[in-house]
């Protein structure tokens, strides 16, 4: 039976619309159409902002319109709004605007564009940055928690969201669970502990599928919230088993693996922690999976790696 999955990029204009309000204003980067920002657009015209291949402008111009009292969602690919942005994106922490930054085609999710659209560095710039909050969700259901979360709480916010497909769970723990902090998915036994962000859960689900047929049991974990780190929650659910693999659409420097670790330094003792990502190089273009593959995200390096500890 094949896997059910879904792009959660296709949700992101008919979740902007589903949670409009008065406040919000959607500004994009030319690239509405890839984004799926142009359903908004179509219903919230003059809500909407076209700020053309000018990522410092775009962000420039919604954080002069969050401290109006506005609440702007600049959206745009990962690499474009937080790369491409990074020194207006901090002076808006600095000025703790109320600045919503919503990208799509995050990691290697771009696989046909290259090195140049790859983000595998986005978490790192984000969390680096004091005030900002990072939010990934797996679902559609999760990224309207994750917009409606975004618009509630004050201050600046990333949302990162797949381009690339991810399965559809409806047999984890995790259903119906408020969005935010770290998420027990699946829970079999104490051999693993599989660690990851939401845009990684093709890789994650396949690598699990794997041990479990091979005859290890252990837990999914998918962490929610990367900033602030939810440092208890995830220590109370890998605190007893054998091994942690920390699996990420990412760099393995300063993202997920890079939270995880410093996390459990202050530890007396800890699992063994093996990191699965994008390991210090830049990616280079091809088909989206085999770009994955290549680059060490995969069923197979989560499997190998847990057998590695």
């Amino acid at each position: 039976m094949a896997m059910e999955t879904v792009s959660l990029r296709d949700y992101v204009g008919k979740t902007l619309n589903a949670l409009f309000t008065e406040k919000m204003v959607v500004l994009d980067g030319d690239l509405s159409g890839a984004t799926r920002s142009a359903h908004f657009e179509k219903e919230h015209p003059d809500r909407f902002i076209e700020c053309g291949i000018s990522e410092g402008s775009g962000v420039s111009i919604a954080t002069g319109l969050a401290m109006e009292g506005m609440i702007p969602f600049y959206v745009n690919f990962a690499l474009f709004c937080t790369g491409s942005a990074w020194t207006q994106v901090r002076m808006a922490c600095y000025a703790d605007a109320n600045l919503k930054l919503l990208s799509t085609h995050p990691g290697m999710d771009n696989g046909p564009d290259g090195a140049s659209h790859h983000a595998c560095e986005d978490i790192a710039l984000m969390r680096v940055l004091p005030g900002m909050r990072i939010l990934v969700p797996q679902s559609p259901e999760e990224l309207k928690a994750a917009v409606a979360d975004a618009i509630a709480v004050h201050g600046p916010c990333y949302i990162r969201v797949s381009r690339d497909v991810v399965p559809v769970l409806t047999d984890s723990l995790a259903a119906g669970q408020a969005f935010g902090g770290a998420k027990l998915i699946y829970d079999d036994g104490a051999d693993f502990a599989i660690v990851y962000e939401g845009t990684a859960l093709m890789a994650a689900r396949q690598g699990f599928d794997q041990l479990r047929a091979a005859g290890l049991r252990g837990r999914m974990i998918q962490i929610q919230t990367l900033k602030p780190f939810p440092a208890g929650e995830v220590w109370e659910l890998v605190k007893d088993v054998r091994r942690i693999v920390t699996v990420e659409n990412h760099s393995v420097i300063g993202g997920l693996a890079g939270a995880l670790c410093e996390a459990l330094a202050g530890k007396p003792a800890h699992p063994p922690v093996a990191k699965v990502g994008v390991h210090d190089e830049f990616t280079q273009s091809g088909p989206t999976a085999q770009v994955k593959t290549r680059y060490g995200l995969s069923g197979h390096h989560v499997a190998e790696a847990v057998r590695s500890l």
